[in-house]
C-alpha cells in the first residue's frame, strides 16, 4: 500500500471518531463552508447580516414606533455596538398556515467582523423580538463582503 492511500484510509477511519468527540447528544453543530473572497488591499473581509423584522402582531395591530424604539435601545444597540442601519420596508411572506401576507417591516443591516460572539448576540436579538412581539419568525441572511471605512 502506498503512503498516500494509507493516509487517506487513516483520515477516513478517524473522521467519525473525531466528529463524535465534538459533543454529546444535546450539542449543536454548525457547519460552515468557507470560500475565498477576493478583497482589494484597501478593503476588509467582513460579514453583512440583514435582519427582517415584521411589524404585524398576530393578535392584531402593529409594533408601535415607541415599542420598536425601546427594543432598539434595550436589545439591538447593545448587541451591535459597532453600529447598524435600520430601513423601513414592506414585505410579503408565507406563514405556517400557507397564507400569503404582507406587512410593514424594519430591515436592520450590520457589517462587522465574523465572530461567534456577534452571531450569538444576533440569535438572542431574534429570539427576543419573536417573544416580545409574538412573531412567527425573523428572516436573517448573511453574506461575506469586502468593505472600506
Amino acid at each position: 500500500m502506498n503512503a498516500r492511500l494509507a493516509r487517506l484510509l487513516l483520515a477516513a477511519s478517524l473522521a467519525p471518531i473525531l466528529l463524535g468527540a465534538c459533543g454529546g447528544a444535546n450539542s449543536r453543530h454548525e457547519w460552515v463552508v468557507r470560500h475565498p473572497l477576493g478583497c482589494r488591499l484597501d478593503e476588509q473581509r467582513l460579514v453583512r447580516d440583514t435582519l427582517y423584522f415584521g411589524r404585524a402582531i398576530p393578535a392584531g395591530g402593529e409594533v408601535a414606533d415607541a415599542d420598536w424604539q425601546g427594543f432598539e435601545r434595550d436589545v439591538l444597540a447593545p448587541a451591535l455596538p459597532s453600529g447598524y442601519t435600520v430601513i423601513d420596508g414592506r414585505g410579503h411572506w408565507r406563514g405556517a398556515d400557507g397564507m400569503l401576507r404582507g406587512e410593514a417591516s424594519r430591515i436592520v443591516i450590520a457589517v462587522h467582523a465574523d465572530d461567534a460572539a456577534t452571531q450569538q448576540r444576533l440569535r438572542a436579538v431574534i429570539a427576543d423580538y419573536r417573544q416580545r412581539f409574538a412573531q412567527e419568525s425573523v428572516l436573517h441572511d448573511r453574506s461575506a463582503v469586502c468593505a472600506t471605512f
